[in-house]
């Protein structure tokens, strides 16, 4: 067992704890477990940093050093003795995914002016986030914006087979879903998931908003 599900169980141990105690109207006990309970959602909210960390491709990273020249290549990615050099390295190789993406809209026409962070502004005044996420676990995506910093959205999603997803939101997605989505230390949070031949943003409340219509879709970035 992961150490998020980890935090999952025993928080769903301490909600039950604390029913229960409530209950039988022992108030020190409620007391005691809810100080325990904000201990553990505290370290969920931290864990989920920690992730979000690792996949926030803001830092400059020189190209004088890309991963992929690398005699070791993915080993360094994935060696858990090498944990610094696997930050840097996920950083470096979202970067490349994130200007790939730049160049190739670039080449239709489409120019996004750099802002700030992983904030772009487009001709027409709109700001674009754009996120960028390996394929941690088969078939998901966790990614992760500034709240209130864009207007669209467009998340790349980068496959294990070497291609990526690209999900472009426009602020309609965000009317309709926005304040549902998990928000956590100052972002929106993104859980992709690959469903057959598509693909779906896992929104809270739903049971998944399916995105494939919107793959590619560089429209609203003019």
């Amino acid at each position: 067992m992961d150490t998020k599900n980890q935090l999952i169980n025993e928080k769903a141990k301490l909600l039950k704890l604390i029913a229960d105690s409530a209950q039988r109207g022992n108030s020190q006990e409620v007391l005691g477990s809810g100080e325990r309970l904000k201990k553990i959602e505290s370290l969920i909210e931290r864990h989920e940093k920690l992730l979000r960390d690792i996949s926030d491709l803001d830092t400059e990273v020189p190209r004088t050093h890309p991963l992929q020249n690398s005699r070791v290549g993915s080993r360094l990615v994935r060696s858990k003795a090498l944990g610094r050099l696997d930050v840097a390295s996920g950083r470096g190789i979202g970067r490349t995914i994130r200007m790939d993406f730049l160049k190739k809209i670039s080449e239709e026409g489409i120019h996004l002016e750099h802002i700030r962070g992983s904030v772009y502004e487009t001709k027409s005044g709109d700001k674009v986030g754009i996120a960028v996420a390996t394929e941690r676990n088969p078939d998901r995506w966790f990614l992760g914006l500034p709240l209130e910093g864009f207007d669209h959205a467009v998340l790349l999603c980068k496959r294990d087979t070497g291609d990526t997803v690209e999900i472009c939101l426009p602020k309609n997605f965000f009317d309709e879903y926005g304040e549902r989505m998990s928000q956590s230390g100052g972002q929106i949070k993104f859980n992709v998931a690959r469903r057959g031949g598509g693909y779906a943003i896992l929104v809270p409340g739903t049971d998944g908003v399916s995105v494939s219509n919107l793959l590619g879709d560089y429209s609203h970035l003019k």
